[in-house]
């Protein structure tokens, strides 16, 4: 199997479907991380697209020596909180515009994907709303890091590298994090099983 990073080195030599290959491999999770990150899967559809806008725009200056999937999710993560601490409008480069000079294939024509849409998925796996409401209520920095932490199972050390902090920090803030939700969900819906598990 071809891996994120050689499809992406691909992509930089020219390979559009390798674009559309990886858009494909991170659409549901990087959706649902959105998702659950703004609480509106209609922002999370915007932030998505501006996610691979970013790696596109991004693709050639990519360190060979790092792993695709966290850098994206690190590009995933500043959109999100970009868009939580913004109270204007957004810039966003147009999904119309050519993705190469003199090339007519735009960069929405790289996005184009049969799977379903993503957000179908998601509502069918969350426990009747319940586990979003409760992370909704949970201050960015810590939704952050429970987010990558137990939904999406990076490790510690790579959340540290992708949020840019000491991995003291990433844990403090993963044991802050989890008190909360437990203490915000038992006052709403009583004591709760816990189904997932940290690395």
């Amino acid at each position: 199997m071809v891996t994120d990073e050689q499809l992406l080195a691909n992509y930089v030599r020219g390979d559009q479907s390798a674009f559309a290959d990886l858009v494909g491999r991170y659409q549901q999770e990087v959706f649902a991380f959105l998702a659950r990150f703004v609480s509106d899967s209609s922002i999370a559809e915007d932030l998505f697209q501006e996610t691979f806008a970013q790696v596109h725009r991004s693709a050639k200056s990519f360190d060979a020596d790092r792993r695709f999937r966290p850098w994206l999710f690190t590009i995933a993560a500043n959109k999100a909180r970009d868009h939580l601490r913004s109270t204007g409008r957004r810039m966003v480069q147009s999904l119309d515009n050519v993705t190469v000079p003199g090339d007519a294939t735009t960069f929405l024509d790289l996005m184009q994907s049969d799977a379903p849409p993503p957000h179908e998925e998601l509502s069918a796996a969350e426990e009747t709303g319940r586990v979003q409401a409760i992370l909704a209520e949970l201050p960015p920095l810590y939704r952050e890091v429970l987010l990558l932490s137990y939904f999406h199972q990076f490790p510690y050390k790579q959340i540290a590298e992708m949020l840019h902090v000491p991995l003291g920090t990433v844990k403090s803030r993963l044991h802050a994090a989890l008190a909360i939700f437990a203490k915000r969900w038992e006052a709403a819906y009583g004591p709760r099983q816990n189904e997932t598990g940290a690395r």
